[in-house]
């Protein structure tokens, strides 16, 4: 019956226009107001509430419970305390209205599908249920792995944190191979992967080899690749690279000038876009269902080039001649400031200096312009799936006062969270946090806590670290070592803690899949909305 609503175009219409503004009772949207209280006292007559089933059809508690809706969907990480100090109610009151709300597949999909916290909710589901195995420092595999395999990088983004002095010696790929095959083999069937990195990918010569062993393993794998390297000869001499799950291109630019500006190598612009093309060619021919899609982080400095993103499709599009083009967009915003430049680099080599955020201001640019690409989108490209990042998302929407959800470094855990996700590089060097994976990057070295050989498991270093490791030592700069990713998962561990110190866990909460989804999302899912 829910879908019958969604379907409705006035109905949802209605809904967004609610959701997408401050909490206004819901009697001031007539026809929204009719389906949400006949669903709620619906709830309310089949639940078991005894004498206080009479108390609950009030008015004033259905406006309650929109109210926990509203807010759960804009913000999936307000706390049981806020609701109980907003409306000065007992915790049995609470209880019992997060029953109903759990109770109800309409009011389980605003939340979490219709709501501008819908990507930060998409991230949250499969990892929510395993807060405890953190909070009660409980030995588990990691839910999720991101591998960096990349030996060197020949950009030098200004946006990136890495150390562009360093690169593992080649010695390291073979020892590494075999130690990716064996990680692979321990956490068969209980971890999701992705390939990423501080350095690029496709610089390791055995890439495809590791791609094999993943596959080997039942393990699906996306690869993130600046793509300048994905030529026609590593291809060749790479033939793993085509059991990849999807491969996102990070673009950097929309034509030479704007890529060398961030890059800072000549040239790059056209050999990523030749890659790029000679590669879908191959795809189509190969195993057409590997998806391609580009990548593009949004600042300040290029939110006039987003437009263009879609010229740079339909180009690359033009030239695949045997088939399907490229497959989805995801647009990112960054998260943090830029890192500065090394004053002692060569000048060829030193990267740029981006100091800026985004602000309101630039926030309401974006949203026009993201406006006019949707109409573009829609009309040259219907089938083109973009993905929006997490602010990003509710700028499309309108809403330009919401930046993306940061953690300040005194909230994140004392341990991690090595049961949810971890980063591990060529070396076997295993990190809490994934941008601390970056090789020699300062200050990233407390972040590692072992290193997988053949008699050290992954199993083994997470179990000593939580046994008789010491708690992380945070200082204030040290958000710098987490991604977007990490930010959400630090904030879902704060959430489960303050809501159990209220003596509301997630399974009495209102949110359901919080506490019994066992179906966790492809590691990287870029090309879908849907859970794999």
């Amino acid at each position: 019956m829910e879908n019958y609503f969604f379907e409705n175009k006035k109905f949802r219409t209605t809904l967004i226009t609610w959701l997408d503004q401050e909490y206004q009772e819901t009697s001031k949207f007539t026809s929204l107001n009719e389906v949400l209280k006949k669903e709620y006292l619906n709830i309310v007559s089949q639940l078991n509430l005894g004498n206080k089933k009479e108390l609950f059809i009030r008015n004033s508690y259905f406006e309650m419970a929109t109210y926990v809706v509203h807010k759960f969907a804009n913000n999936p990480w307000i706390l049981q305390s806020e609701i109980l100090d907003h409306f000065k109610i007992e915790i049995s009151t609470l209880l019992t209205l997060n029953d109903i709300i759990r109770s109800s597949k309409l009011f389980q999909n605003i939340i979490l599908k219709e709501g501008i916290g819908k990507k930060y909710w998409n991230s949250i589901i499969p990892f929510a249920k395993n807060t405890d195995l953190v909070l009660d420092k409980k030995l588990s595999l990691p839910k999720r792995i991101v591998i960096f395999p990349g030996v060197s990088c020949m950009f030098f983004c200004g946006f990136c944190g890495r150390n562009q002095s360093a690169k593992y010696p080649m010695s390291s790929v073979g020892t590494g191979t075999q130690m990716f095959k064996n990680l692979f083999k321990e956490t068969k069937n209980n971890t999701l992967y992705s390939i990423g990195g501080g350095l690029e990918p496709t610089t390791n010569p055995q890439l495809g080899e590791i791609i094999e062993l993943a596959n080997e393993s039942n393990i699906r794998m996306p690869l993130i690749t600046n793509g300048y390297s994905l030529t026609e000869n590593f291809v060749k001499r790479n033939p793993g690279i085509w059991k990849l799950d999807s491969l996102r291109l990070s673009l950097y630019g929309v034509d030479e000038e704007s890529y060398y500006f961030i890059t800072r190598l000549k040239k790059s612009y056209s050999m990523v876009i030749k890659n790029s093309i000679n590669f879908l060619k191959l795809r189509n021919e190969i195993n057409p269902k590997l998806k391609f899609g580009l990548n593009f982080i949004v600042i300040p400095e290029n939110i006039d080039q987003v437009l263009k993103i879609l010229d740079l499709v339909g180009e690359i599009n033009k030239n695949v001649t045997n088939g399907r083009g490229v497959d989805f967009i995801t647009l990112r915003d960054d998260f943090q400031s830029a890192t500065g430049h090394d004053e002692n680099a060569e000048e060829e080599k030193k990267k740029y200096k981006l100091h800026s955020k985004m602000d309101d201001e630039l926030r309401k640019k974006l949203f026009e312009v993201l406006n006019e690409f949707k109409k573009i989108r829609e009309n040259k490209f219907p089938d083109l799936h973009v993905d929006y990042g997490y602010s990003i998302f509710a700028v499309s929407r309108g809403v330009v006062s919401q930046g993306l959800n940061m953690i300040k470094s005194e909230r994140l855990p004392d341990y991690g969270y090595p049961q949810l996700s971890l980063a591990i590089d060529l070396y076997g060097d295993v990190f809490l946090y994934r941008e601390a994976g970056f090789l020699e990057r300062f200050g990233n070295k407390k972040f590692i806590i072992g290193r997988l050989n053949e008699k050290n498991s992954l199993e083994k270093i997470i179990e000593n670290f939580l046994k008789d490791g010491d708690p992380i030592k945070y200082e204030k700069s040290d958000t710098k070592f987490m991604d977007s990713f990490d930010h959400v998962l630090g904030s879902i561990i704060n959430q489960a803690k303050e809501d159990k110190e209220v003596q509301i866990p997630f399974d009495k909460g209102p949110i359901l899949a919080r506490s019994n989804l066992t179906k966790l999302n492809l590691g990287n899912n870029w090309y879908t909305d849907e859970l794999l």
